[in-house]
């Protein structure tokens, strides 16, 4: 069973994470070859996968050599829609909820215009793969269900050669000296993420510190959002850190506030490190998680987030061993290759 996996980019965005994740918990299955092809010339060398990794040649690739055809991304799903009378079997990921993700990160008009094509797009495709039940019933208004699938993303074991990086681990040591709960995220910044809403909670509590580890395009306006509410000298922007999620482990609490999600890598990588998490009442969080598992909070309501610190620093110990109970049994790497799997092999049966 030959299967190629088509990507615009090997980069530490959540979506390639996820690919590396599962095409190296693939390997157990040895009657299934693995090839991973990407589109941009640019690649970030900390990416390690075990199955053959290239750059997509128009003219050397043949579709043909494939019995799936599986894509991640707008640029890889247009290719497959270009070449989908040369494809045996196409199976694209659907990682965010497009109309939202777009409008969050550029504007209504762009969103319109990019989501339809998406749509348009992912029409072709055999199966979509949708990253969570809130994703599926997202677009079950535009696919029928048995075109839709449920595979849960899924995280490989902490890489413990890494060390991070010290004026982080120092920062967060000073926080700790001055006697403030660490409260921290790790992502990209974007309006959808929500992250404005924890510095009016940092203003609020004179006993908390918050650490951001991220870029993107909100992070000039939260710097800005924290000297207006006098709280820089309580915030630590790090920008963009290679493996961030190692970081996690030196906060007292996560926090996960986002306005829209597809899944929410960075609450599983919590969990698995058993720090007490927080975050917002979205669909998807809390199909992911319960209540005696992690804290919720009501989007856009500031009361509602000081009470879930509150619950939090009460309860929060009390719920990890639930939530990584949960880890274990649902959004392991191996779990989700394991589906992945049984999905390629289903191919063939057809």
């Amino acid at each position: 069973m030959r299967v190629a996996i088509i990507v615009a980019r090997i980069d530490q965005a959540g979506p390639i994470i996820v690919i590396q994740n599962l095409v190296n918990s693939l390997e157990i299955f040895n009657d299934l070859m693995v090839k991973v092809f990407y589109l941009d010339k640019k690649v970030n060398p900390q990416f390690s996968m075990i199955v053959p990794v290239e750059r997509f040649d128009s003219q050397k690739f043949r579709f043909a050599d494939y019995d799936i055809v599986h894509t991640n991304g707008i640029r890889p799903d247009l290719l497959a829609f270009l070449n989908r009378k040369k494809i045996k079997y196409h199976i694209s990921t659907l990682h965010n909820l497009v109309f939202e993700d777009l409008t969050f990160t550029y504007n209504r008009l762009i969103s319109f215009f990019f989501g339809n094509i998406w749509l348009l797009l992912w029409n072709r495709a055999d199966k979509l793969v949708c990253v969570s039940e809130a994703v599926k019933t997202y677009y079950s208004k535009w696919f029928s269900k048995s075109k839709l699938e449920v595979i849960c993303n899924g995280i490989a074991e902490i890489d413990s050669s890494f060390v991070p990086e010290y004026d982080v681990i120092q920062a967060v040591g000073n926080f700790h000296s001055s006697e403030l709960k660490v409260i921290g995220f790790v992502g990209i910044l974007t309006n959808r993420k929500g992250i404005d809403q924890v510095l009016y909670l940092i203003a609020a509590e004179k006993n908390l510190a918050l650490v951001i580890i991220g870029d993107g395009k909100e992070l000039g306006n939260l710097m800005h959002l924290a000297g207006k509410l006098k709280i820089s000298d309580r915030c630590l922007f790090c920008g963009f850190r290679s493996y961030a999620s190692v970081y996690i482990r030196y906060f007292d609490f996560f926090i996960m506030p986002s306005r829209s999600e597809g899944f929410g890598l960075a609450l599983i990588e919590a969990i698995q490190q058993k720090i007490p998490v927080i975050c917002s009442d979205i669909a998807v969080f809390e199909e992911l998680y319960h209540e005696d598992e992690v804290v919720f909070f009501k989007s856009g309501d500031k009361g509602s987030l000081s009470a879930a610190l509150k619950i939090a620093i009460e309860t929060g110990q009390k719920k990890v061993e639930k939530a990584y109970a949960s880890y274990l049994n649902n959004y392991t790497a191996k779990a989700m290759a394991k589906k992945y799997y049984e999905l390629y092999k289903s191919v063939l049966d057809i």
